[in-house]
């Protein structure tokens, strides 16, 4: 859910024409709500180990986050200035 409000934000600083190292707070915002999770599963009982296939979906997913905010910042970069 945190996802809604984040992508929108990205785009709004991409026209406001903030600095593109905002792009990497719009990644951890994202993946701070999905991984939160998933990072408590491994404190409980029964512990998971942390295998290959973590660490896989891990990067996949933190690549994921910074293609979304890219994308989302690159949205708002467009309208500036298609509105000029």
């Amino acid at each position: 859910m945190l996802a809604y409000v984040i992508v929108p934000a990205m785009a709004v600083a991409g026209y406001a024409g903030a600095p593109l190292w905002v792009i990497l707070f719009g990644v951890a915002g994202i993946a701070s709500e999905g991984w939160w999770s998933k990072l408590q599963l491994l404190r409980q009982q029964p512990r998971q180990p942390w295998s290959t296939k973590v660490t896989a979906y891990f990067v996949t997913g933190i690549l994921g986050n910074i293609v979304l905010s890219a994308i989302s910042y690159g949205i708002g970069r467009m309208v500036r200035v298609a509105v000029g």
